[in-house]
């Protein structure tokens, strides 16, 4: 009789154990990886972000470049948002300043964390995009927030995936394409007078962090992948966000990391 107990008790846990082990998700540190030549990326899926036209919210899936020390770059594999890195008190004086913007006394911002950007981030775009979501505590602060735009050495990083050219011929693995609810707030759009770029490559131009103080521009991605100056008065240049996360704070509860099926991602307990 004992012997039977003691069987059925053991039984009892043999079948508990998948289901315990689903319910805890797999261990994000083991699984999620840096880009590879045969692999290529993964994907993984958090927050959300508006999305349709109208502004219907939907989640954000975002591509993973390096993982290092148990930290996870990766940026969001849309453009979801327009931001303007420095504003105009009125639209006069943005008409006269981008046209005249050499010959004034135009502000001249020496650095990334001198634009709006930062603050763009971390008060407009983080509250939407992660909220009250646990898995905010995974996110790393940088210098310049837990959001951030890349600068043109990570945009050339070969070890993300990236090429190091830097000419106007397309380079996909760079283009971006819009959301319906950036497309609809006007972003700058060349397609539609399109002339050296014949070859379907088009995207979406999002701002990086380099910036060339004197001639007060920013780098942009342009519309095939190809990095370009922008003047930072700009109001229609995307935002493409980056973060890093700490891979053991969070879990994969669903999905097998591919662009079709990203990882689904939760904190940990």
């Amino acid at each position: 009789m004992v012997i039977r107990r003691i069987l059925a008790i053991m039984l009892l846990a043999m079948m508990l154990m998948p289901i315990t082990a689903s319910a805890s998700g797999t261990d994000a540190s083991s699984t999620l990886r840096s880009w590879n030549k045969t692999d290529k990326w993964q994907y993984v899926q958090l927050g959300q972000y508006m999305y349709e036209k109208d502004g219907t919210m939907a989640p954000v899936m975002w591509r993973v470049l390096h993982v290092e020390d148990g930290i996870m770059l990766m940026i969001t594999e849309d453009v979801i948002d327009l931001c303007q890195p420095y504003h105009m008190d009125s639209k006069e004086d943005y008409d006269f300043y981008k046209v005249y913007k050499h010959k004034t006394g135009l502000p001249i911002l020496e650095s990334y964390e001198e634009t709006l950007l930062p603050e763009w981030f971390a008060n407009t775009c983080w509250p939407v995009l992660i909220g009250d979501d646990p898995i905010g505590d995974a996110f790393v602060e940088e210098s310049t927030g837990k959001l951030f735009c890349m600068s043109t050495e990570e945009w050339t990083n070969t070890e993300y995936g990236f090429t190091k050219k830097t000419s106007t011929k397309p380079n996909p693995s760079r283009i971006a394409q819009a959301t319906p609810y950036v497309k609809n707030k006007k972003l700058y759009d060349w397609s539609s007078r399109m002339t050296t770029y014949e070859d379907g490559y088009v995207g979406a131009c999002y701002w990086t962090s380099s910036i060339r103080a004197n001639e007060r521009r920013m780098q942009i991605v342009g519309i095939n992948g190809h990095l370009s100056w922008g003047g930072w008065i700009r109001i229609n240049v995307g935002v493409r966000p980056a973060a890093k996360l700490d891979l053991s704070m969070v879990r994969i509860v669903s999905g097998t990391g591919t662009d079709k099926d990203p990882y689904v991602l939760e904190r940990n307990n």
